[in-house]
């Protein structure tokens, strides 16, 4: 419970809300291109910058890990918006 107190809250928040907007991105981007493979490449290639700034950033793994899975649920529901219309 104690490491969880010392978790930097700004660089959660941080993370978060651009791995959000990338999911967004993406989403928007490839929103006429009905070809998965480029869209999940597009979402690996982001992990490199995303593990880079949590090495400078500390983040905890289990934290970095959930904030990445999340934001593949956010791309996966905001490609289907633009799949249905």
């Amino acid at each position: 419970m104690a490491n969880l107190i010392k978790v930097p809250t700004l660089p959660l928040l941080l993370f978060f809300g651009l791995t959000i907007g990338v999911s967004y991105l993406i989403a928007w981007l490839y929103r006429n291109d009905y070809g998965i493979k480029k869209i999940i490449y597009a979402y690996v290639l982001y992990l490199i910058p995303f593990l880079i700034l949590n090495l400078i950033f500390h983040l905890l793994w289990i934290l970095w890990a959930g904030i990445y899975l999340v934001g593949i649920v956010v791309l996966i529901f905001r490609n289907q918006h633009y799949f249905d219309r």
